[in-house]
């Protein structure tokens, strides 16, 4: 047993002859005077029992789903609040009808799929035997038949009935033995399968699950924490600390005097076509919320759940509220990079699941409180058209005219601390306010933000709920653009300071993907200047940057008759003195100080050696159709090397060397083979054109993106 405290329970142990898993009999045990602390036990994290059985989608009969849900929702009661209501009602007792009807309809949808969807129980762990459907179960069946009745007989020992027994748990045996030495090629034929049914859905989950064990699977210990229980408490508490960090300063009670001197109180209404729309833009197949549901149960729910849908969200407008269930959430700690210590909470970042109805809200809600300003060119992140390579490609572009136009070019490449997690929404609230937002989907955010309620799962522990003071969901439709909104004002105090790189006019002082910003000047004096600017706003907005990341980097004119200085003084960024370094690794993209790409082609050489020996390693038995689908799209997933400009002859063959041996490896080629005759056997591009390739397409990119500074850069190019 377990601990003595159990051996010293145990009042019976008995064996189960009637049952059979392979070799072995099941014991049960009998247990008395078995107490446990209840009081206790609700402080601790619990077993999470959710998401054990999974909706499989593609075996629906999606109309008799929808009959099921519409006769379901034709037993709904609508609140009358839902017709007459006034907006910014404050009768209470209408926030219990809006509970009740958020839950009755929820209802309706878990019933709906409950009684329409098959479940599939999920079933991945480390004794799954590959190919068991297909070799084993028909003989483990047949077998264990003819065991019970074996047993059922008295298990004789000759005769017909236990000559039949050996030979059918023989065969069973036998192909379970097969099963497991041909695993690999099993599953190499089960993706040449499905990629010849082309089913590319399948294939790619099939790929995913045949590489992507679940890393954090057998952490035991993180921290000071041990145990999976113990963990979850530690998450709990870290969390906890981290979204109640930032103190109240009275921004709080500032936007609720906003909100009082709001005279705008037109009535507004969710339509169902606001709905669709706002279903449309969802993705299947993604992770459910705490209440169980999968997105697909929402996008196949038809117009009566649409309808249903508007008059909720409409009443959510009206009242400033949502119901507690409907702002639950869970955490999941996810590892940053799973070559790294996964003992250390730094190597974690959190996701929050929340549920799909929340989503088709948020989704609603963009259109409603979106804007734009003129210093929104300066920022990449979470637009569409644009990526890491052009705004690396924006830094390049800059410090290149500075440079040949005989000029140093200072960069700073700032940190921020938690920036995500450190937003004050008080102050981002007051900021859509000053946008002109109206003012019921600001309140209603605000109601949302401030009574949200999370919990954290970690492997199959989930812990208490708590509340949440600050930080944007990492993971939600609405994160993204609510935090390129509130670091808005930090650009436009550094471009309107009118200091620092200037660009025909444009003012170019700063570049910035979500909360990777890079700082811009062509003096010592300029970019200390943007550095107390930027100190200062960060003062204001609450956030912290990292002055143990955030570095520095000089770029010398190419003429050396205009150099200045070989050394300069280190910058200071609230008090502490900023470290200078030679090379910086910014979205993925290496800079250097003489903007030499040599060591960014040698990142990309050591990547694709490393993605192509995973391939071979786990698919080398596959058909040559199969790993050349894989090749293509693991291996020639080169990143930014459009950007490659200053370079030397040597290391670019490098890497055209590494691009042939991995094909030649992988698809077991000889050495001598020719090149070009493999290139057109297996219709693989040379590596002349994926360079090609990849510069005009990152060059029709950058002109279609529409970003007046990308333009702008390209005409001086």
């Amino acid at each position: 047993m377990c601990s003595k405290f159990l051996d010293d329970r145990v009042t019976h142990i008995g064996v189960r002859y009637d049952f059979q898993c392979s070799d072995h009999r099941p014991l049960s045990v009998t247990f008395s005077n078995l107490e446990i602390d209840l009081c206790a036990a609700t402080h601790r994290p619990m077993p999470c029992l959710q998401n054990t059985a999974r909706y499989d989608w593609s075996k629906v009969d999606i109309e008799k789903y929808q009959t099921c849900l519409s006769s379901a929702l034709s037993n709904v009661n609508i609140p009358h609040c839902a017709l007459g209501c006034s907006m910014y009602c404050t009768d209470v007792s209408h926030l219990s009808d809006i509970d009740k009807y958020y839950a009755d309809v929820v209802s309706c949808i878990v019933t709906a799929t409950n009684l329409c969807v098959p479940v599939h129980e999920s079933r991945l762990n480390i004794h799954n035997v590959p190919g068991w459907s297909d070799f084993v179960k028909e003989k483990h069946d047949l077998a264990r038949d003819v065991f019970l009745e074996w047993v059922a007989v008295g298990k004789p020992r000759s005769g017909p009935i236990h000559q039949l027994m050996c030979r059918t748990r023989a065969g069973f045996k036998m192909a379970l033995r097969y099963c497991r030495a041909s695993a690999e090629q099993i599953k190499a034929d089960t993706r040449a399968a499905e990629l010849l049914k082309q089913d590319s859905r399948a294939f790619w989950k099939g790929v995913a699950r045949d590489t992507s064990r679940k890393v954090t699977g057998f952490v035991n210990k993180i921290g000071d924490a041990t145990g999976e229980t113990d963990i979850c408490e530690m998450w709990k508490n870290h969390f906890s600390d981290l979204y109640n960090c930032i103190s109240d300063d009275g921004s709080k009670s500032h936007f609720h005097a906003k909100c009082s001197s709001y005279d705008n109180l037109a009535t507004l209404n969710i339509s169902v076509t606001e709905v669709l729309d706002a279903i449309k833009l969802q993705k299947k197949g993604k992770s459910a919320g705490p209440n169980g549901l999968l997105m697909e149960s929402f996008i196949y729910g038809g117009l009566k759940l649409f309808v249903h849908l508007s008059l909720l969200y409409t009443l959510f407008i009206r009242h400033c509220y949502l119901p507690s269930s409907f702002m639950q959430s869970t955490i999941r700690p996810l590892v940053k990079n799973k070559g790294g210590d996964l003992t250390d909470p730094n190597n974690y970042r959190a996701i929050a699941l929340a549920n799909m109805e929340t989503k088709i809200l948020e989704s609603i809600l963009m259109d409603k409180v979106h804007s734009y300003d003129d210093s929104d060119k300066y920022q990449y992140g979470f637009k569409k058209g644009h990526s890491t390579a052009m705004c690396t490609s924006a830094v390049k572009k800059v410090t290149d005219y500075y440079r040949n136009r005989g000029s140093h070019v200072f960069l700073c490449f700032i940190d921020f601390s938690k920036a995500f997690d450190r937003v004050n929404y008080w102050k981002l609230f007051s900021q859509l306010l000053d946008d002109g937002i109206e003012m019921c989907f600001v309140k209603l955010l605000a109601f949302w933000y401030s009574n949200q309620t999370v919990c954290v799962l970690w492997q199959n522990t989930v812990s208490q709920h708590f509340l949440i003071g600050n930080g944007t969901r990492q993971g939600g439709i609405l994160s993204p653009y609510l935090f390129t909104r509130y670091v808005r004002g930090l650009i436009q105090s550094i471009t309107a300071c009118r200091i620092g790189c200037n660009v025909a006019g444009l003012p170019l002082n700063i570049v910035a993907y979500a909360d990777d910003m890079v700082l811009l000047a062509p003096s010592w004096h300029a970019m200390q200047e943007l550095l107390y600017t930027l100190d200062s706003h960060c003062h204001n907005l609450d956030i912290a940057c990292n002055t143990s990341k955030t570095v520095c980097m000089v770029l010398k004119p190419l003429h050396k008759d205009r150099v200045v200085a070989n050394e300069f003084p280190c910058f200071t960024l609230g008090g502490v003195k900023l470290k200078f370094v030679e090379q910086f690794r910014h979205l993925g993209h290496i800079l250097s100080n003489s903007l030499n790409d040599d060591d960014d082609i040698k990142r990309e050489i050591q990547n694709l050696y490393i993605r192509t020996n995973m391939v071979i390693s786990r698919f080398r038995r596959c058909s040559t159709r199969v790993k050349r689908v894989l090749f293509r799209s693991y291996c020639l997933c080169f990143y930014d090397i459009a950007l490659w400009k200053h370079y030397s002859v040597t290391v670019l063959s490098k890497f055209k060397s590494c691009y042939h041996k991995c094909i030649k490896k992988l698809f077991g080629f000889s050495r001598s083979d020719s090149m070009s005759g493999i290139l057109m056997q297996l219709s693989l591009p040379s590596f002349d054109t994926i360079i090609h390739n990849s510069r005009v397409l990152f060059e029709s990119h950058c002109s279609l993106s529409g970003n007046t500074v990308t333009m702008h850069l390209c005409s001086f190019s």
